[in-house]
């Protein structure tokens, strides 16, 4: 079913079945990390034990991990692809060799196992049982979704890798554009900037410190919208609820690679008169994919993105 996907050489098979021949009944599977010398590094005060030598990594449902792979040149030898079959174009630089995995390769966990992997990173918001299947195949380290953690997860990957990928000059720069957009905006600081995703004909709104938010209200300073600071998941706002929670700077991601008739549905939104009605409409401050709309947020590389957006707009 996943031989498309999941192409091995026949005689990376045997070579494989040899291996699993020679250990025996009982012997380890290829993908158990306890199979290889292993390390243990530290992430978010937890410990993770690692093959000593890692050199495959995959990519399990950490859109945000891309990012990473992008700043630090360390590109995943294997990630799910989206709905659509492909990898997001976003990260077209970093997976031109990167094999390909179906959505729900926990499911098929074996195939996985199969390629060899030395250490899986998935997202934090990949389920327990999800991640209990995935460990089967090879150590897993679950991705923080926390904005505050951008600079964890980056260091994370070059870790893991082995390799110094000049990390502290990317944290550096970002760190450094950061503090001077947060001095530029200080005399917006009371304003409401509100970064929403159009997503099946609603407004989803995240958690205070998910995507953009982390760095908008705490690493810049602005004020935290309600709506927001009460979120404990993402929440959809109708127009209606939008209106209510009135803006003053709206930042609206539309992103066809998760939702397809996004863009229409968004253009149909937009004739009806309550949209027109909205205040931040009609001051014109509505900014529509300002940013990519596929970037996971909360990164080092969205970060860079979007604080070149705000400079772009909200200090002309």
């Amino acid at each position: 079913m996943y031989k498309k996907l999941l192409a091995i050489p026949v005689t990376a098979v045997f070579l494989l079945l040899a291996a699993c021949g020679a250990n025996g009944p009982g012997g380890q599977a290829a993908g158990d990390p306890a199979a290889k010398p292993t390390r243990s590094i530290q992430y978010l005060g937890n410990t993770y034990k690692i093959p000593a030598r890692t050199k495959q990594i995959a990519f399990v449902e950490s859109r945000s991990s891309f990012e990473d792979a992008l700043l630090t040149g360390i590109p995943p030898f294997a990630a799910t692809v989206e709905k659509s079959g492909a990898f997001p174009q976003e990260y077209a630089a970093i997976t031109q060799n990167t094999q390909k995995l179906p959505a729900d390769i926990a499911d098929h966990v074996g195939d996985l196992a199969a390629l060899g992997p030395d250490t899986i990173l998935t997202s934090d918001k990949t389920s327990g049982e999800k991640r209990s299947k995935l460990e089967s195949a090879a150590s897993v380290i679950p991705i923080s979704s926390n904005g505050a953690h951008w600079e964890d997860n980056l260091r994370l990957l070059a870790e893991v890798r082995g390799k110094d990928a000049n990390v502290d000059a990317i944290v550096s720069k970002v760190r450094t554009n950061t503090e001077k957009t947060r001095d530029k905006l200080a005399p917006l600081k009371d304003k409401i900037v509100l970064t929403a995703w159009f997503h099946e004909g609603a407004f989803l709104v995240y958690p205070k410190n998910e995507r953009y938010n982390y760095l908008l209200y705490t690493d810049l300073g602005l004020a935290t919208p309600s709506v927001v600071e009460q979120a404990k998941e993402p929440v959809p706002l109708s127009l209606a609820e939008l209106a209510q929670a009135d803006p003053d700077y709206l930042f609206v991601m539309v992103d066809k690679s998760s939702d397809p008739d996004a863009a229409k549905s968004f253009e149909q939104l937009k004739q009806q008169p309550e949209w027109s009605n909205l205040r931040v409409v009609q001051s014109g401050q509505v900014y529509e994919n300002a940013v990519n709309p596929g970037l996971a947020g909360g990164t080092a590389y969205s970060n860079q993105s979007f604080l070149n957006a705000l400079s772009a707009r909200l200090l002309k």
